[in-house]
């Protein structure tokens, strides 16, 4: 299993888990429009030399400060 941080319809982010393979996201909009929300990953290197990798789905455009945060709070 992974964790992946959804960032959807401008609520707040939410983690979720999901197999290894899975690859999107399904989720309905209000209206009942369906999309489905490819899984990303975003790489944060530190200043001792390791990364942390985050796994996220969004509908939006993020900015990596988003992410990281989100990640901080979540994960």
């Amino acid at each position: 299993m992974k964790s992946v941080i959804v960032f959807f319809n401008l609520e707040p982010a939410e983690v979720i888990s999901v197999m290894r393979g899975v690859t999107s996201i399904g989720r309905n909009y209000p209206n009942g429009d369906r999309i489905q929300l490819p899984i990303m990953s975003a790489g944060f290197p530190s200043l001792t030399g390791d990364s942390k990798i985050v796994h996220i789905a969004s509908d939006r455009t993020l900015t990596s400060d988003e992410i990281l945060e989100a990640a901080n709070k979540m994960l």
